[in-house]
């Protein structure tokens, strides 16, 4: 990613979330996640992944990096899930059905409306490699939707396919100014509780950052006097909508 998000959703506090690989929605627990199959065997994913690596690499690689570069590339190829992930970025709408009236734009527009350059792949780079594995998963329906969310921790990942959020969200050329840990605690410091320093030690990015849906004060939680940036939700409403999602999905 060479510029992810200079304008944040919140002026004071940076609202980023996702990683490089497969568009995810933030993991709130919100969505119940079933595997979705599709058909499409042996031969069938042989052929596909051949024609793709010639795209690739042959005459049609030049063409096929313009599309990928395209937002609407990756819900026209892969429709069931990355559709709601699109319209979100085109949109603004969340991918959580429970969030409809949002009182303030959600990361993923204040990413698109940005001055910056940014595309679905700014923030979710793949690799040839990791490209020809999600091709082939989709080919397959070896994959769920909605699609499994990742982790961004702070510390070394300790989990496989977790990612570095110091790394990822505050590379150069994303937040001028807010590229270290001790930078980002400088930037909410005249508040009282102040969440990038927080007392139970550094939290993961994930914990409050979402990107496709509402981000959620975690340090709320504890404390009823935590200041909520507009927009955002408290983890006690956090909480109702897990219930409410289970609840739906029970019946």
């Amino acid at each position: 990613m060479s510029s992810q998000e200079s304008h944040e959703s919140n002026p004071d506090l940076p609202d980023a979330a996702g990683e490089p690989g497969a568009p995810d929605a933030p993991d709130d627990g919100t969505q119940s996640r079933k595997p979705k199959k599709k058909s499409g065997k042996g031969r069938i994913v042989l052929i596909t992944l051949g024609v793709v690596i010639v795209l690739m690499v042959g005459g049609g690689g030049g063409v096929y990096a313009t599309q990928h570069s395209n937002p609407s590339f990756c819900n026209a190829i892969c429709h069931t899930p990355m559709d709601p992930y699109v319209k979100s970025y085109k949109e603004g709408t969340s991918t959580n059905p429970l969030q409809v009236d949002l009182a303030a734009p959600l990361s993923v527009r204040v990413h698109m409306d940005s001055d910056q350059d940014i595309a679905c792949i700014t923030c979710h780079d793949d690799g040839i490699g990791e490209q020809l594995r999600e091709g082939k998963a989709w080919i397959t329906g070896d994959y769920v939707s909605p699609l499994e969310p990742k982790t961004l921790t702070v510390g070394e990942p300790k989990v496989e396919g977790q990612m570095n959020g110091v790394t990822f969200c505050l590379r150069e050329g994303c937040h001028v100014g807010v590229e270290t840990l001790d930078e980002l605690k400088e930037v909410l410091s005249d508040r009282k509780r102040n969440p990038h320093d927080s007392h139970n030690g550094t939290l993961n990015c994930t914990e409050c950052h979402r990107t496709h849906e509402q981000s959620v004060l975690w340090c709320s939680q504890c404390h009823a006097d935590a200041e909520v940036p507009e927009g955002w939700l408290t983890y006690s409403e956090q909480q109702k909508q897990i219930k409410e999602a289970e609840e739906a999905a029970e019946e």
